[in-house]
């Protein structure tokens, strides 16, 4: 079924949050976040939302609908984006305390909050940072059309996308099928990343119809 995107506003924060929420146990990395949490609905949500939030208010999520429903969101980062439009802190301490009193997962999200960012491949390249679809609309167009998104930010900026992921599937979905290369590979707290990287610009893909894809969750 056809979807519909467009960027997401804080309107939008409760469903992308609920959204990303679901998708958070098959994201290698947020997966190791939680730990053995993972199943705590709660906590996903809460993590959920300080990954989604600062974007959200900066207007870098863009969201697939289909009849209306949010059914997938893709989290961006130009690298001369401002996170603090107003001026005021995209996240503050207040957002951590619920972790904070939580041994173990207190620990690995000081890790992964304060560890070195993954490299970029051009100082000017798009961070694709993740993306979501919920798992029975999956196979559809909702990927696609929120890439396509990006896709055109980028040919009119002249500038490159990449993205980090934790799973070689998706790695080799975007080089297959979005035509991006392999610029990088780290190692980060047992799990192995992979950084690819689109042409500069990339060249608008063209979707066929009847063409799908199955891989739906990015990080």
């Amino acid at each position: 079924m056809l979807t519909a995107e467009r960027t997401l506003t804080t309107a939008d924060l409760r469903p992308a949050a609920e959204l990303l929420a679901r998708a958070v146990d098959e994201i290698p990395l947020y997966r190791w976040v939680l730990g053995e949490h993972i199943a705590d609905p709660t906590l996903c949500e809460w993590l959920a939302e300080i990954l989604v939030r600062p974007h959200l208010e900066a207007g870098y999520v863009i969201g697939s609908h289909q009849d209306g429903r949010l059914v997938g969101i893709l989290v961006w980062h130009p690298h001369d984006a401002d996170l603090s439009p107003d001026g005021s802190p995209p996240l503050v301490p207040a957002d951590f305390l619920r972790a904070s009193t939580i041994p173990g997962l207190r620990e690995r999200l000081i890790d992964f909050l304060t560890s070195a960012q993954l490299p970029s491949p051009a100082a000017d390249a798009v961070d694709v940072r993740l993306a979501a679809v919920l798992p029975e609309c999956r196979g559809g167009d909702a990927l696609t059309g929120m890439m396509r998104e990006v896709e055109r930010f980028c040919v009119s900026a002249a500038r490159p996308y990449y993205a980090w992921t934790g799973s070689k599937r998706l790695r080799d979905w975007f080089v297959h099928e979005w035509g991006a290369s392999l610029f990088a590979t780290e190692s980060r707290n047992g799990l192995d990343l992979y950084g690819v990287v689109s042409e500069r610009p990339p060249r608008l893909r063209e979707v066929r119809a009847g063409e799908h894809h199955r891989d739906s969750v990015t990080q």
